[in-house]
């Protein structure tokens, strides 16, 4: 049980990485929102087009580097009406259950057809359907299915600490594992 922990640990600490490598995205999202916002309300003639495309390419950058981080910290945005009064073993099981019966084939299902989303914008060289739009749309596509394996290893972590918890005996705090209802800190 220990080795499962040590790659949860280990994935955790890559998605991390990931994740906060690609935090300066923000910056640069903010700055081209407010050339975009600024531009527009001035009516200064500057391909804005082009700005709103890099934004939408910003956002899914971020979503796509974040996600699997974000799972594996219990950040992702859940319905916890049914579950926030049961123990928290009983919490651990139904994630268990809805690790492997929702979440590792949905995630293989993005990953598996993931790729022909990707090879056929690079073969095709998509390009936004704007005259003036940004070229190269299978950058950002690429950028997103990696987003989707990072998920996929994300879920694949907490699935492990799941497995070490419920089978191994070890406490939720020994197991790091963050699930169900979380309590926003002051």
């Amino acid at each position: 049980m220990g080795l499962l922990l040590d790659i949860s640990n280990g994935i955790r600490k890559l998605l991390q990485s990931v994740a906060f490598a690609s935090a300066w995205l923000l910056i640069v999202l903010m700055f081209i929102t407010c050339i975009d916002v600024i531009g527009r309300k001035l009516g200064i003639p500057i391909p804005l087009t082009k700005f709103q495309e890099l934004e939408w390419y910003m956002h899914t950058a971020l979503f796509s580097m974040w996600m699997g981080y974000n799972y594996t910290i219990n950040a992702h945005p859940r319905v916890d009406s049914y579950t926030e009064t049961l123990r928290f073993r009983v919490k651990a099981w139904i994630e268990l259950l809805g690790c492997v019966l929702f979440a590792l084939p949905y995630c293989y299902l993005l990953v598996h057809h993931g790729w022909a989303f990707f090879w056929t914008s690079y073969l095709q060289n998509e390009r936004s359907e704007n005259a003036i739009g940004l070229e190269h749309r299978w950058i950002i596509k690429g950028v997103f299915y990696i987003g989707l394996w990072l998920l996929l290893i994300g879920v694949i972590s907490v699935l492990l600490r799941l497995i070490v918890y419920l089978f191994g005996g070890r406490t939720q705090q020994e197991v790091g594992l963050d699930i169900g209802h979380a309590e926003l800190e002051a």
